[in-house]
């Protein structure tokens, strides 16, 4: 299902409104609802760093396992302006975790702790320097800099191999340990399955202006929401 909401198309998968529901009739301790939350706060933190740029997403897509934002301004921004979009829904992660850390010590209510340490999980794991995630595309942003983009991918590619695989391990042996906790190896394998079967990217020299607004919209952001 579709909404507009102003200029953005805001599009839902049917498997993401159904769990929601689920989650919102059966999850009474609400910590499944205050993650995706923490997530959609995630993905607000980049959308206010493109309006405030000046490019306004056209699409933002929210699925069972992520949030896609679409933006057809990319190849026309600064290369500054690019790493600030990425990194900005991180900040929003830090900054509310702290705020909850302290809201938490002035009220000493337990939703802050649920709070706090879903924001400051999200924010350190999309700091990974993992393709497809924030840290990752923050990465390649910075290699693009200083390298070439076949250098700078095959980089950004090991490190997400390094990365991956002991974490993969270690949400293996959480399973094991707990019975139940599945989340860190579904997050990593399904990490491992994008960058595996994912299209190869292709470069290509940076398009006039009228030839990016007319360009095919090209998904820059994407956020996990496990």
């Amino acid at each position: 299902m579709s909404f507009r909401i102003g200029g953005t198309i805001l599009e839902l998968s049917y498997p993401l409104v159904c769990i929601m529901s689920a989650v919102l009739i059966f999850d009474r301790s609400m910590t499944a609802l205050i993650c995706f939350l923490c997530a959609l706060m995630h993905e607000g933190g980049h959308i206010i760093a493109m309006r405030i740029f000046g490019s306004a997403p056209q699409r933002i897509k929210l699925t069972l396992f992520d949030i896609a934002i679409t933006d057809r301004k990319k190849a026309m921004r600064k290369r500054s302006h690019d790493l600030i979009i990425t990194l900005s829904g991180i900040a929003v992660n830090f900054v509310f975790a702290a705020s909850g850390c302290i809201l938490y010590m002035m009220t000493d209510l337990p939703f802050f702790i649920s709070f706090t340490a879903a924001h400051l999980t999200l924010g350190l794991f999309n700091s990974l320097p993992v393709d497809t995630l924030d840290g990752g595309q923050a990465l390649l942003l910075i290699l693009n800099a200083r390298l070439t983009p076949t250098v700078s991918e095959r980089i950004l590619t090991i490190s997400s191999v390094i990365i991956l695989l002991p974490l993969a391990c270690l949400g293996f042996l959480a399973l094991l340990e707990t019975r139940y906790n599945f989340t860190l190896l579904l997050a990593s394998l399904y990490l491992i399955a994008v960058i595996l079967f994912r299209d190869r990217r292709t470069y290509t020299k940076k398009p006039t202006p009228k030839a990016a607004n007319d360009a095919a919209s090209e998904t820059i952001i994407r956020g996990s929401l496990k």
